[in-house]
């Protein structure tokens, strides 16, 4: 549904992942295109569960991702003296995973333990933001309770799922 969101002038867009079902690569090539083309200076992207492709051949997920484009796995960048963490959580961390020593926005597909989560979020994750302390932690993959935030000791978490693209 990519191509029926109003997308904002920014500098930055965030994707959380789920950008195909089921792992189809037809889905995914036409949803990188689409946000490549987007003209937002930094275009950054976290795998979903659903894009099975990056489970199963990340070498070859990665060929099809865009220059332009930055994926975000396990990694960091600073844009401006801002830090992004990109995490796998796709939807749940299967162990805990060295992180930098300062985050300001850590990007999961998943959520942790406790914030919109239906009971299903992450406890290794939920353990790594109380040791990272981000400012924000951006996720999706909870459809019921996208779109919303709070703000819960001293990290603002936002379910980014768009249920009802305009």
């Amino acid at each position: 549904m990519h191509r029926s969101l109003i997308v904002p002038n920014a500098d930055v867009i965030i994707h959380c992942g789920d950008v195909c079902e089921g792992g189809d690569e037809n889905q995914l090539k036409d949803f990188f295109e689409w946000f490549s083309a987007l003209s937002i200076k930094y275009k950054l992207f976290v795998a979903g569960n659903h894009d099975l492709v990056f489970e199963l051949e990340l070498e070859k997920a990665k060929e099809m991702i865009p220059e332009n484009v930055i994926f975000l796995e396990n990694s960091l960048i600073d844009l401006g003296g801002v830090t992004f963490y990109g995490l796998v959580a796709r939807p749940w961390m299967h162990e805990k995973l060295p992180t930098p020593m300062h985050t300001d926005i850590l990007i999961t597909h998943g959520p942790p333990q406790g914030v919109y989560d239906e009971k299903s979020g992450c406890p290794i994750l939920r353990k790594t933001i109380e040791e990272l302390e981000p400012v924000i932690h951006v996720f999706g993959h909870i459809h019921s309770e996208g779109g919303k935030s709070r703000k819960r000791k001293g990290v603002t978490y936002y379910n980014v799922v768009n249920t009802k693209p305009k």
